[in-house]
Formats: C-alpha cells, sequence, structure tokens
C-alpha cells in the first residue's frame, strides 16, 4: 500500500495541530510522503512538520491562486507520479480542504471517506472511525481510497521558523504534465473592492431629491 499525504495549499489558518495529526497518522502506514503546493514559505514549513514526522515531502512551488479543482488536478498528478493508492488529506486547516477530498478522489478513481477521527491500517485493509451526525461509524477500507482525516496531533505552544528544506523534493507544473495556462482557469476569482459607504450627509442630500418637501402635494 502505497499512502501520500495533501497537506494543502496554504499554511493553517487552524492551529497547526491539525497539520501533524495528519502526518502523525500517515506515519502508521510506515512509509509515506507528504505533498504540498503554493508558495515557498508554505513549502518550507510543510516539510518541516513533515520532516518532524518522518516522512519524506514533495514540494510543488506555484504563485496560482486556484479553487479546490484546480489544486485536486495538481494532487492528482503528484500522486499518479508517486504511484500512491492511498490519499489522506489534513481536511481541518483549511475550509477547502473537505471539497478537495471528493475531487481528488474523482480524479483518481478513488473510493472516498471523510469525517474520519481514527484511522489503523491492517495490512491491505485500513480501519477507519468517521463521525456520521451524533454516531461513531467504523468502516474497513479496501483499494485505492481518499480518506478527509480530522485528527489533531499533541498540544504544542509555539513551533519555530522554518527554514529553507533540501529534503524536500520540488516539482513545478511542467513536470507534471499540468499547463499553467489551462491551469489557470481554475483560478479563483480576485476580490471585488467594496464600494465605499455613503457619509450622512451623502445620504442625506440622496433623500432630498426624492423626498417631497413639506407642505406639497
Amino acid at each position: 500500500m502505497s499512502v501520500a499525504v495533501w497537506l494543502g495549499s496554504g499554511g493553517p489558518v487552524r492551529s497547526v495541530r491539525w497539520l501533524d495529526g495528519a502526518l502523525i497518522t500517515a506515519a502508521k502506514f510506515g512509509s509515506a510522503t507528504a505533498i504540498a503546493a503554493g508558495d515557498p514559505t508554505w513549502l518550507d514549513l510543510a516539510a518541516d512538520r513533515a520532516k518532524r514526522a518522518g516522512l519524506e515531502s514533495v514540494g510543488v512551488a506555484t504563485e496560482l491562486e486556484l479553487d479546490y479543482l484546480g489544486w485536486a488536478q495538481i494532487v492528482a498528478a503528484v500522486v499518479r507520479q508517486l504511484g500512491a493508492t492511498t490519499v489522506l488529506v489534513d481536511e481541518v486547516s483549511r475550509p477547502e480542504r473537505a471539497s478537495e477530498v471528493a475531487a481528488i478522489a474523482e480524479l483518481i478513481d478513488a473510493a472516498q471517506l471523510t469525517r474520519v477521527v481514527a484511522l489503523a491500517p491492517d495490512g491491505a485493509v485500513i480501519h477507519a472511525s468517521r463521525i456520521c451526525g451524533p454516531d461513531l461509524q467504523t468502516i474497513r477500507v479496501r483499494g485505492d481510497a481518499v480518506i478527509g482525516l480530522r485528527i489533531a496531533g499533541p498540544a504544542i505552544d509555539e513551533y519555530p521558523t522554518p527554514m529553507p528544506s533540501a529534503a524536500m523534493r520540488r516539482l513545478d507544473l511542467a513536470s507534471l504534465g499540468l499547463d499553467p495556462l489551462v491551469l489557470g482557469h481554475r483560478a479563483l476569482p480576485p476580490r471585488s473592492t467594496p464600494q465605499p459607504r455613503k457619509s450622512v450627509a451623502q445620504i442625506a442630500d440622496y433623500l432630498a431629491v426624492h423626498v417631497a418637501p413639506r407642505g406639497a402635494r
């Protein structure tokens, strides 16, 4: 069983514990590769946390800001190159992770499982416990699968600023057979500039044009 763990396209917006939890869970399989994509600062952090968990890592440097389908295409390309059959996804660190589980599974033709809070490999079978409403389900997973994890690592007060890692294997889009111009169609639309709020005086002037004067019929 070949395992990869997708850490995402940016640093966690929540505690780094969820990132560590996914990596520690992947380490249970004996051999796994962490995958990250995005800017160099994030790749350095991902490589550092993966190294601490005893995992190899692959980073795809890109300045593109993509939606979940765009990132899924990058993950699928790396997974194919690694020959991974099981993909674990840190589902908590950023809100778009849950959507990426389904997209990655569709692209690599694998089963998907989300909201997993415990995972244990057992030969060719994976025992997964997931939250389903108020219930806890235990599922045996066989074959290719993409599994969304909600497993926290140990509590930490702070972590040192990661240094550029020489251990991370760096890839670019071209080496994965991806065209940045084509992939750019999955780019997130630029945020619109909010209209300035009108002052009280401007609102009064606006209303004066539309409100009939007193005494007028």
